[in-house]
């Protein structure tokens, strides 16, 4: 299991606490001094006697002195700045993170505020409308990934951190170069990186079906399982009313990596045009609706509730279309090894060598309304940080595989992790609106898709798809948001 125990986070913590430390412990200087000694010689003048005072200079190491500039630095950031995030409430994560903040730097008060809504993008809405009331918070997030990165530095809502980069020359091979390039727009810094992924690069299976009927289970870091396999076996493995055969879903994130396996794409890369009418979006689509409409062996909410990790791991479920994340949230749901064991396929490589995937990635940003820039930048950096990243992975349970010296300590705890480098490593990149209409986008995509794919109200497959693209179009086609 993938759970961190608190034990585990101090112990880790103080390994990190350590290698830090080493890096900027006291600094212990040997003082020299000159110190004046007055001598008294006597000259004998006549019967006057005169002293003569001669004054000499030696040098003696006097004192030790003790500079710590990491604690004179700390102590010197005061005040208090607020922390507003959707990300993780009620994990102990965010708690954790303000707890060993404060500590480090006692002068600063953090304020922990989640936003509680009904989703991400109505998150977001949330704080476009905090920030226009002037109450968003210090350090917040905008989301590359979710479309919302671009529009909040044009609406002057987050800050450009490159002066502060440059002030203490802070080293950004941190962090993965895909995730820090994530940060720039127009030619600066915006923020640092909070999660990334590959997106929904591949299919979540119970391997245990496969051992069953004596099928070899495939290499969950091999490219050589192609999509006529993955249709036989989910017919194959397909038992009505018992055991679905395929799981997919019609979000932004299952869609363009759905048309990106078969060569085609969502949207260009200029984020301008939507391509569901190019020839491998189509043959993509018309392979999900022959499973999901025709096939019927695709559950829809009505037919699976709840599907996903809790169908797979109930062993109801054959397999289904989704991500690292996915993977790891399955395994904790397969709670008994004689109902189902977990595994993944990853997709096949397209013609042009590249790994059908979507990157996908998070940031922490500075809020422009902070009053408070030099704490917030520290409490950014405590957040993204080695011990920060992890604790986002492993207490959160999130994925953030950002930084390359969180990858062994996640390996450690659990092998599986070893599955998802190579994906995010060379993993296509994510097309966004570019308009920066995240939500209207994304609100298209799940609706016009749910309508394509209903089995219970079908429609044309032609006459869907081209409602699908002309939705989308007309979104991409509003003016920036």
């Amino acid at each position: 299991m993938l759970k961190l125990t608190r034990r585990d986070l101090m112990r880790f913590g103080s390994i990190m606490a350590s290698s830090v430390l080493a890096g900027c412990a006291p600094k212990i200087v040997e003082v020299t001094r000159e110190v004046e000694k007055v001598v008294e010689k006597e000259k004998i003048v006549k019967e006057t006697v005169e002293v003569e005072k001669v004054v000499e200079k030696e040098k003696v190491v006097k004192e030790t002195v003790v500079i710590d500039a990491a604690a004179e630095k700390a102590a010197a950031i005061k005040g208090k700045i607020i922390w507003d995030t959707f990300r993780t409430p009620g994990t102990g994560w965010n708690e954790e993170r303000v707890a060993t903040f404060m500590d480090s730097y006692p002068n600063v008060e953090v304020e922990f505020r989640p936003i509680v809504a009904g989703g991400q993008q109505e998150s977001y809405g949330k704080m476009y409308a905090q920030f226009a009331a002037g109450d968003l918070g210090d350090v917040c997030a905008f989301d590359p990934s979710h479309f919302h990165f671009w529009r909040a530095i044009d609406k002057n809502i987050i800050i450009p951190i490159d002066d502060l980069i440059d002030a203490e020359q802070l080293d950004l091979s941190q962090w993965y170069p895909q995730f820090i390039e994530m940060q720039r727009y127009k030619g600066k810094i915006y923020g640092l990186p909070s999660w990334g992924w590959a997106g929904y690069d591949c299919m979540i299976i119970n391997s245990l079906i496969w051992e069953k009927a004596g099928e070899p289970v495939p290499a969950p870091k091999g490219y050589d399982v192609s999509i006529d396999q993955l249709t036989e076996w989910a017919h194959k493995f397909h038992k009505e009313g018992e055991q679905w055969g395929i799981g997919l879903g019609w979000g932004e994130a299952n869609v363009a990596v759905l048309a990106r396996i078969f060569g085609g794409d969502l949207i260009n890369e200029d984020g301008t045009k939507c391509l569901l009418l190019e020839p491998g979006s189509v043959e993509a689509m018309k392979w999900a609706y022959k499973l999901a409409v025709e096939d019927k062996i695709v559950p829809s909410g009505q037919d699976l509730s709840p599907g996903g990790e809790p169908a797979l791991g109930a062993g109801k479920l054959v397999m289904y279309h989704g991500g690292s994340l996915n993977v790891l949230n399955a395994e904790k749901a397969a709670t008994d090894p004689e109902i189902a064991k977990v595994s993944q396929i990853l997709f096949p490589k397209r013609k042009d060598g590249q790994i059908p995937s979507q990157l996908r990635g998070g940031t922490w940003n500075i809020c422009s309304l902070s009053k408070n820039v030099p704490a917030a930048w520290e409490f950014l950096k405590h957040i993204t940080s080695t011990e920060g990243c992890v604790g986002f992975n492993l207490v959160s349970n999130n994925f953030g595989l950002v930084r390359p010296d969180v990858l062994p300590v996640l390996k450690a705890k659990n092998p599986i992790y070893d599955w998802f480098e190579p994906n995010v490593m060379n993993g296509m990149n994510i097309c966004a609106p570019a308009n920066s209409r995240g939500r209207e986008y994304t609100d298209a995509v799940a609706q016009y898709c749910t309508k394509l794919m209903d089995k219970y109200n079908p429609i044309p497959f032609e006459q869907g798809l081209q409602e699908m693209n002309d939705a989308i179009q007309k979104v991409l086609d509003e003016e920036p948001a």
